[in-house]
């Protein structure tokens, strides 16, 4: 794994502190989408959840000068978003901003893979205009006794 792919997965803190310190283009959040739905099968297995029962996802892209540079994908369990509300409600305002300003808020666990884009939905194969993978990590928060998932896809624009 490249030394700069390393730096940016097993980045501790704020992935937007952290994007926004090391880029001087401008910030972006662009949200493509929240609401209930039935948690990727994975995420419930790690969530201790069944699988049909329903999480509040949010999806989004984080953006420099307004290009995408990480997709990420928040699993927050109905039971977590309802103790958690103000991660319910933020716009386009980054999640990292919210929970990293938390002194509650642990890690309480990371994965890391390398995903064959060939496993990615169509739309995202276009925009990746034939990488043959990309690097991603999935983290588990625990926040006021709640856990929950943020899933980050780090796109090839963010080691350009």
């Amino acid at each position: 794994m490249p030394q700069q792919v390393v730096d940016w997965l097993l980045e501790p803190n704020s992935l937007t502190v952290r994007m926004k310190n090391t880029f001087d283009e401008p910030f972006s959040v662009n949200v493509l989408g929240q609401g209930l739905a039935k948690p990727l099968l994975a995420d419930a297995r790690y969530l201790n959840q069944r699988p049909y029962r329903y999480a509040l996802i949010r999806e989004v892209q984080l953006n420099i000068n307004n290009q995408p540079f990480v997709f990420a994908r928040t699993t927050l369990p109905r039971k977590a978003a309802h103790h958690l509300q103000e991660l319910t409600h933020l716009g386009d305002k980054p999640l990292g901003e919210v929970i990293f300003s938390d002194p509650r808020l642990k890690r309480v666990g990371l994965d890391l893979a390398k995903i064959g884009c060939h496993q990615l939905n169509l739309e995202t194969q276009k925009m990746l205009e034939g990488q043959p993978h990309i690097w991603a990590r999935r983290n588990a928060y625990q926040l006021n006794k709640h856990v929950f998932l943020v899933s980050e896809f780090f796109l090839p624009a963010l080691f350009n």
